[in-house]
Order: C-alpha cells, then structure tokens, then sequence
C-alpha cells in the first residue's frame, strides 16, 4: 500500500490523501481549502479518475461533512463512489437545495457503521466514529497488502460523544503501521487548565438567553 498527502500536511483544511495497493485507489477526503476564495475547480487536486473515466480508482472516503474535508466533490463525476456517514449523507442532500451554487450532496456509495469493516477491492476499511463539531465524523483504518493505516479525520474530547476519545484511547486499533492524525490547535493552556466542555458553553448560553431582556 503506498500512500500520497495531496492537501492537509502543511495547512489545516482542505485534507485530500490517496491510497493505491494492486493498481487500485481509493482518497480520504476531498476538502475545500480554507483560504479558498470560493469553492472553484482549481482547487482540485492532480488525480488521475476524478472525471470518472479511469477504473482504477474505485472511490473516495469522507471522514466528516465539512467543507474542508468534502467540499471538492461538487467538481467529480457524480459516478463516482462516496463513502461516509448515513446521517451524514441524509444531511448534504437536506441542505443541498438552501445552498448556493453546485452543493455536493452524494447519491450513492458506502455508509459507514462504526467499527464494521467493509471492503473497496483490495482495501478493507473500518469506521470509528469520533466527536466532533460535525455530525456523524469517522476516523478510519484502511488495510491493505498486509499493512494498516489509521487516518483521525477530525476529532475532539470535549463534546456530546467525548466518551468515544476515551474509548479510543483505552481501546486503539492494534499494530498500526502508519497514523495520520488531525492536530490544529488556535491556542495552547497552561497544564492546570483545560477548555471548557461543550455542555458547559450550552449552559453559559442558556443563562445568557435566560437573562437577556
């Protein structure tokens, strides 16, 4: 299994990374870049197959609907397979009609259920489901040629599904070859502090709106 980073290594945003084992490939994620000016054709990455024409390349893998990691696919072939979430794929095609210009919204392809694996030819690939500020976000292990790889997507420990990183953490997928982990931060705490939850913003809201005139 060989392995290629087209987007995301240098900057936060706009992941993109394809997999070829025995002549087929498969990506992970095909994002918008988040200093995109708008959402144009340009964007697109170099890959051979993304017009639909090269049978080799068998689909793509989206570890969680925001733009920055789906928002290249309003420029593939629309017969092009799309894995991810099943409440994720019922959200785009929701929006899809309130957005403006082309929306990516999936019609077909994998929906993941956490931790059963499925198959893409030559690769195998299980779901995790993470927390996350997107809905129904994955990392993903994909195995193939005897190797495994553990891709994070995005992922966080203070939300609703905190539970799962701590899950995660007691519990990991074993022999790991290659790990691709998210790591963007906007600031750092000293060691006798941490962020706060997600629960607790909710109830700062909710005092805020409770005493506001």
């Amino acid at each position: 299994m060989r392995v290629c980073i087209h987007r995301g290594a240098k900057e936060i945003g706009g992941s993109c990374v394809e997999l070829e084992s025995q002549g087929k490939r498969i990506l992970l994620d095909l994002g918008l870049p988040l200093d995109a000016e708008n959402n144009d054709v340009r964007y697109l990455p170099d890959i051979k197959g993304l017009d639909g024409s090269d049978p080799s390349f068998l689909g793509i893998l989206i570890s969680h609907p925001h733009v920055d990691h789906f928002g290249l696919l309003s420029h593939i072939s629309e017969d092009i397979s799309v894995g991810m979430g099943a409440a994720a794929r019922r959200i785009l095609k929701a929006a899809a009609p309130f957005m403006p210009c082309k929306w990516p919204a999936p019609d077909h392809g994998w929906d993941y259920e956490s931790e059963v694996p499925f198959e893409i030819g030559p690769f195998t690939i299980t779901p995790y489901l993470v927390d996350h500020s997107a809905y129904d976000a994955y990392a993903l292990l994909i195995e193939a040629d005897g190797k495994r790889l553990f891709y994070s997507g995005d992922f966080r420990a203070h939300g609703r599904k905190g539970k799962l990183f701590d899950r995660m953490i007691a519990n990991p997928p074993e022999n790991i070859d290659v790990m691709l982990l998210e790591g963007s931060s906007l600031g750092r705490l000293d060691d006798d502090k941490q962020f706060p939850t997600e629960s607790d913003i909710e109830a700062r809201f909710e005092k805020a709106f409770r005493d506001a005139g």
